[in-house]
C-alpha cells in the first residue's frame, strides 16, 4: 500500500450519522481524517476539523493536497414536507457543495485521486416491481426524487478533474444508532406501535449503517466500481421490515397505519407522504459482482444486532 493511501481522507459533510461512522471505519483501516464542516469540533485522536461554507473555495482547499481520497456527504434531509422553499433547500445543498469541490480539486497542485460522491437511490425513481441495479436508468417520466440526484451527481461528473477517479455511491434507506429511520421506528415499536405503514408491500431498499461504512473504505481501492448501490442484497416489504422490528425488540403484532396519518404527519413536521407510499427495489449489483461481503445481509441480521447494541 502506497504513503498516499496510507495518508488523509477528507470528508465533506462528515460530522453528521453517516459520516461519523464513515470516519471510525477510516480510522481503524489506517487513515487520519479531515472533516470539512460548517461547525468544526476540536482535533481529536486521527480527526481535525476544517471549517468551509459549502459553497465557496477558501482555505480549506489545502486539505486536498496530497489527501487519498475526498468524500462528499454533503446534503440536507430529505425527510421533510416537499414545499418548494424545502426542495430548493435539498437541492441547493446537495449542488452547491459538490461543484465547490469539483472547482477545489481543479485549483490544487496535487489533488487526490479518488473521489466519492454520495448520492442516493432516489435516483432510480419508485416502483415496487420492477428490481433496478446499477445498469438501469431511472423510471420514466422522470420522477422529482430522480431529478434531485441526476442534479446532484451531475455537479461532480462537470466538475470532477480527469486527473481524479470520480466514484458515485447512491445510498438507501439506512438503519443505525443514533440517526437515520431506525431510532423512530424503535421507539414506535417499543411503545406497541410498531404496525406497518399500509398496504405493507412497498419494497424497502435498506442497508445498516456498519456495511455502508465499509462500503466507503472498500471503494478507497483503485480496482473498485465506479458506480455503487449502496443497498443490501436483500430488499423487503413494509410489513416484512416491521415484522422484523417487533420480534427485535420482543414486541407483539400491533395494528398497520393508515396512510391518511403519515399524510396529516407530514403538515406537522412529519417526512413527505411519498417517500413510504411507494418503495424500490434497488440491488447491489456492482458490489456484490466486485466481491463486497456484507455484515447484514438481510433485515432481520440488521434488526437483531441494532437491537442489541441499543439494549
Amino acid at each position: 500500500m502506497d504513503e498516499r493511501r496510507l495518508g488523509h481522507v477528507v470528508i465533506a459533510g462528515g460530522s453528521g450519522f453517516i459520516g461519523t461512522a464513515i470516519t471510525h471505519h477510516l480510522e481503524n483501516l489506517g487513515y487520519s481524517i479531515v472533516v470539512l464542516t460548517r461547525s468544526p469540533q476540536p482535533t481529536h485522536d486521527k480527526v481535525r476539523y476544517g471549517l468551509w461554507d459549502g459553497v465557496s473555495v477558501g482555505d480549506w482547499k489545502s486539505e486536498l493536497e496530497g489527501a487519498a481520497a475526498v468524500i462528499n456527504l454533503s446534503g440536507s434531509t430529505i425527510a421533510t414536507r416537499f414545499t418548494a422553499k424545502n426542495l430548493r433547500k435539498i437541492i441547493d445543498s446537495r449542488v452547491d457543495p459538490t461543484r465547490t469541490i469539483g472547482q477545489a480539486l481543479s485549483q490544487v497542485s496535487d489533488p487526490p485521486p479518488i473521489w466519492i460522491q454520495g448520492s442516493a437511490i432516489g435516483y432510480y425513481g419508485f416502483n415496487d416491481d420492477s428490481p433496478k441495479d446499477e445498469t438501469n436508468g431511472p423510471e420514466q417520466p422522470v420522477q422529482m426524487l430522480t431529478n434531485i440526484c441526476q442534479l446532484w451527481e451531475d455537479a461532480a461528473y462537470q466538475t470532477c478533474p480527469s486527473s481524479v477517479r470520480l466514484k458515485v455511491l447512491r445510498t438507501g434507506n439506512v438503519y443505525g444508532i443514533g440517526g437515520g429511520t431506525y431510532p423512530f421506528l424503535g421507539k414506535l415499536t417499543q411503545l406497541y406501535l410498531g404496525g406497518h405503514i399500509m398496504p405493507g408491500t412497498q419494497m424497502q431498499s435498506w442497508i445498516h449503517l456498519t456495511d455502508l461504512a465499509h462500503l466507503f473504505g472498500w471503494l478507497l481501492q483503485d480496482n473498485t466500481p465506479a458506480l455503487v448501490n449502496g443497498t443490501a442484497p436483500n430488499p423487503c416489504t413494509m410489513r416484512r421490515l416491521m415484522e422484523a422490528m417487533r420480534e427485535s425488540l420482543d414486541r407483539p403484532w400491533a395494528p398497520p397505519t393508515p396512510l391518511f396519518a403519515v399524510r396529516l404527519a407530514s403538515y406537522f413536521g412529519g417526512p413527505d407522504a411519498s417517500l413510504v407510499e411507494k418503495g424500490s427495489i434497488i440491488l447491489p449489483k456492482a458490489a456484490l459482482d466486485a466481491g463486497f461481503e456484507y455484515s447484514y445481509p438481510t433485515i432481520e441480521l440488521a434488526l437483531k444486532n441494532l437491537a442489541e447494541k441499543s439494549a
